[in-house]
């Protein structure tokens, strides 16, 4: 009963995690960047490409972002490398829904999408790509991967990355990262915040709200998952959340008030609603690496989760991984598949994707990621945290289930002074519910 329910919901993504913008189709013949407008090859266009002599193989992503440019140059990389196959990419802020509406073969999947995604029955089982591919899932890859890539019924994804909420900082105004609450505490008080509007850090409103509240939950040692389903109607999450209340109104560690992404805008002074406002540490993706290394410069530094609310080590994060479409049967496409994969996870073509600020989970990958720790700065510190990450709970419909918690729960958190434990725990309650019903759809 749940997956014919599921073949009929229709899902409002939530949190992405990757960055937005317009719609990119590229090959590499072909580049074409047009406002969220397709570009399509004309016949003729094909026979001067030769493409019409391939085995075509569409795949959609949602690297519309910085990011976008480094999954094209391994595209393009094997599109050149070889005259059988070719994969025609199409990158799209509103991937997942165009993956479903359209006739995809590929896709990239979050890791906390894929239970979803496989119970719903659109993903192919891929084992024998692996084997095709002379790839193994259960020798190749670290594993963390194993948790949510894998299931009873067989593996269902090719894990690419593993990105962690990462630290940046300000070495105009500090030395290094603080490592916990009462680093923070101090810097504010050397910061005089409340007199010159220069606080510690910034907590967001809308943008990785998420992960902020994973981290507190996490920290805390809160068991925030009961059967299939979030559950935060407990005083352990209470307490987490009142935590957070408490950076902004009682310690004053962020200031109040921010806007969407201001947690990182007011880190690169670039917030249009707290123009007078700075922060000197932004917790948030890798993806933003570049613009802050642009604006920052050599005063960029860069560092793992603080300890900020309890004893226990937890970073939250997210994974990109290639998924295949269900309704892939054509041999040809599957041995195209297969040779893309071959081809993409050699250490000197995934490293192309280390550039873009990700951490590839591929072994062999992170061992020459971790020799270069210059080059690869980003990488090389989140690949520190994989085994303290907090990843999505792989849970049916896990998205929607969370998505009253980042805007109304979270909403109440960060913008009420006088917030009261009743009144919390009463929308924390409401979250519990919501997410149960989610669940048995």
């Amino acid at each position: 009963m749940k997956k014919k329910l599921a073949l009929a919901l229709v899902f409002v993504m939530g949190l992405s995690f990757t960055a937005c913008g317009k719609t990119t189709v590229s090959d590499s013949t072909n580049e074409a960047v047009s406002g969220g407008v397709q570009s399509t090859d004309t016949n003729e266009d094909k026979e001067s490409s030769g493409k019409s002599d391939k085995t075509t193989i569409t795949f959609i992503n949602g690297f519309t972002g910085g990011d976008g440019e480094y999954m094209t140059k391994i595209v393009d990389g094997f599109n050149e490398s070889q005259s059988d196959y070719y994969i025609e990419q199409l990158q799209d802020a509103d991937h997942y829904t165009k993956f479903k509406s359209g006739d995809f073969d590929m896709l990239i999947i979050h890791a906390d999408w894929i239970s979803t995604y496989h119970a719903m029955g659109l993903l192919r089982e891929v084992s024998d790509i692996y084997d095709m591919a002379g790839i193994s899932f259960e020798n190749d890859f670290h594993d963390i991967t194993k948790t949510y890539a894998k299931y009873d019924d067989g593996v269902f994804a090719f894990p690419l990355d593993l990105y962690a909420e990462t630290t940046f900082y300000n070495k105009e105004y500090t030395n290094e990262a603080p490592k916990d609450y009462n680093d923070m505490i101090e810097l504010r008080d050397k910061l005089d915040s409340e007199n010159s509007g220069i606080y510690p850090y910034g907590l967001p409103l809308t943008g990785d709200q998420q992960w902020a509240w994973m981290t507190a939950l996490g920290q805390c040692g809160v068991n925030w998952v009961e059967d299939e389903h979030i559950k935060l109607d407990t005083e352990e999450a209470c307490d987490a959340f009142m935590k957070i209340h408490d950076m902004i109104y009682k310690d004053h560690l962020s200031p109040a008030g921010l806007g969407a992404d201001d947690h990182f805008n007011t880190f690169i002074n670039q917030s249009e609603t707290a123009a007078n406002v700075k922060t000197v540490v932004s917790m948030t993706g890798p993806w933003k690496y570049t613009v802050a290394k642009e604006v920052l410069g050599d005063n960029l530094g860069i560092g793992t989760v603080p300890q900020i609310y309890g004893d226990k080590k937890c970073v939250p994060a997210g994974g990109h991984t290639f998924g295949v479409s269900s309704k892939v049967t054509d041999e040809k496409k599957i041995a195209g598949i297969a040779a893309f994969m071959k081809y993409t996870y050699q250490p000197e073509v995934l490293l192309n994707w280390a550039d873009s600020g990700q951490a590839p989970v591929h072994l062999a990958t992170m061992e020459v990621v971790k020799a270069n720790p210059e080059k690869y700065p980003v990488a090389a510190v989140n690949y520190t945290i994989f085994d303290d990450a907090m990843i999505l709970p792989a849970i049916y419909n896990i998205r929607e289930q969370v998505k009253y918690v980042n805007e109304t729960v979270w909403s109440m958190v960060v913008q009420t002074e006088n917030l009261s434990r009743d009144d919390l725990m009463a929308e924390l309650k409401n979250a519990t519910d919501i997410a149960t019903e989610l669940s048995e759809m």
